[in-house]
């Protein structure tokens, strides 16, 4: 068997997990990167990423739009000593796979290798290559801007992004975390190659990145791979860029033209959970009843079950470092905009008014802590979730405590959190192809 055929069986294969403990080692070098490591010595794999606090699309100046992704791409092909297609043929030979993303936040480079001392090492040694020392090839950001135009050109041919871009606006105004909903063709080629250069000198260094390793490596070997992932990098950050409190503006409604679509896109909500409430537990309990647990949820027992509104109709938080956005998203018939979207404020008001009966608390609380493994039964999952404890400095038990903080929510404390966080009058709405805007 070749080393290829070798990793594709074993990355096929994934790791999996029969509790919940997850033994997470933390610990913080001189230059003070932090590194968070799980050991899993089943399989000859590691998964290793590198998260860059303040390295996301909140840090790009205004009027530019897709530094942080694009600098996050663009490093993954070439370095100062290959160009992209050497860089490409190179981790091919090597049978690793890495990616480079972004969020408002942060950005993250990943790889995945076999651990097999030649390989992993050569690995760390081209991926720090393409950390510190990148081929920002202007060519290559021409290509990746017109595909983004592309893009975003066939997203605005649906009704559903229009809505989130202009539910963004609402929600966020001039915020940074709005800086999505003003991104254009024009945004995007304003970026020259100077702004991908700069942005890498100024959030790219050790004391503002995160390590975490998962798979067949321990400590000594964690320690040498970040020497040779990050080493070369400079010590401190240019910049270290501070995400401003959010001003919350409710009670805005925005009815948009769309006359291309039978169908009504809708969101409802506000800015409201930062990661480190203290009622992340009880709203992430009540948001299960509400919209996020399937056919369960009171959205679709409503809107789909009774009154035949929608296929589908989901509640989410998203928890960022300032207030992220609830959101109730659901898509109807044009006819059926308004009447759908007084349904789901009617029951967004009930269940903030009432909490979940002890039925409905049971059954979240069962079925989030059932799946709550298959969270973490691969490596590449784990990352994922080790992610949301390193950036939001979380503490090492947060996995193993997470069931049972879970099954510690009482329906009262639902209620009390929704009604503290949630006013249902106050909520922002999009409504895009609606009967009132098909105009």
């Amino acid at each position: 068997m070749n080393i290829k055929t070798l990793v594709f069986s074993l990355l096929a294969a994934g790791i999996a997990t029969s509790a919940y403990a997850v033994d997470i080692q933390r610990w913080q070098t001189d230059a003070g990167t932090q590194i968070v490591l799980v050991e899993r010595h089943e399989l000859p794999i590691v998964d290793y990423a590198v998260v860059f606090k303040g390295a996301g699309s909140t840090a790009e100046p205004e009027g530019k739009s897709d530094i942080a992704s694009s600098t996050a791409a663009m490093m993954l092909r070439g370095t100062a000593d290959l160009n992209e297609e050497q860089f490409m043929e190179k981790a091919t030979d090597l049978s690793t796979h890495m990616e480079g993303s972004s969020s408002p936040e942060y950005s993250m480079m990943s790889f995945r290798s076999l651990s097999r001392a030649d390989a992993l090492d050569e690995t760390a040694k081209l991926f720090g290559q393409a950390v510190s020392a990148p081929r920002f090839d202007a060519a290559v950001l021409t290509r990746l801007q017109n595909q983004a135009v592309v893009s975003l050109k066939q997203s605005q041919a649906y009704p559903g992004y229009l809505t989130q871009r202009e539910y963004t606006r609402l929600n966020y105004g001039s915020h940074p975390y709005g800086k999505s909903a003003n991104r254009s063709e024009q945004s995007i080629r304003a970026v020259q190659l100077g702004d991908i250069e700069q942005f890498h000198r100024q959030y790219y260094a050790q004391d503002n990145a995160i390590v975490l390793l998962v798979g067949d490596v321990n400590r000594e070997g964690a320690e040498k791979l970040v020497r040779q992932t990050l080493g070369q990098l400079p010590a401190h950050a240019a910049r270290h860029a501070a995400t401003p409190p959010v001003n919350v503006e409710g009670g805005k409604v925005r009815r948009l033209p769309f006359a291309h679509s039978e169908q009504a896109s809708i969101k409802i909500g506000l800015p409201v959970l930062k990661y480190d409430d203290p009622d992340y537990f009880p709203l992430m309990v009540g948001n299960y009843v509400l919209g996020a647990g399937g056919f369960d949820s009171r959205l679709m027992k409503v809107l789909r079950d009774k009154h035949g509104y929608t296929y589908g109709a989901t509640s989410s938080f998203v928890a960022y470092e300032q207030k992220g956005p609830f959101t109730i998203s659901f898509t109807t018939k044009r006819e059926n905009s308004e009447k759908a979207l007084q349904a789901a404020q009617q029951v967004l008001a009930a269940f903030v008014a009432e909490g979940p009966t002890a039925e409905e608390l049971k059954q979240a609380q069962d079925n989030m802590t059932g799946s709550f493994p298959l969270n973490f039964d691969s490596n590449a999952k784990l990352i994922h979730m080790l992610v949301g404890v390193a950036v939001h400095n979380r503490p090492n038990d947060w996995l193993d405590t997470y069931p049972a903080k879970i099954r510690a929510v009482t329906a009262e404390d639902v209620r009390r959190a929704w009604q503290k966080h949630i006013q249902p009058k106050q909520m922002n709405v999009v409504v895009t192809g609606g009967v009132s805007s098909s105009k």
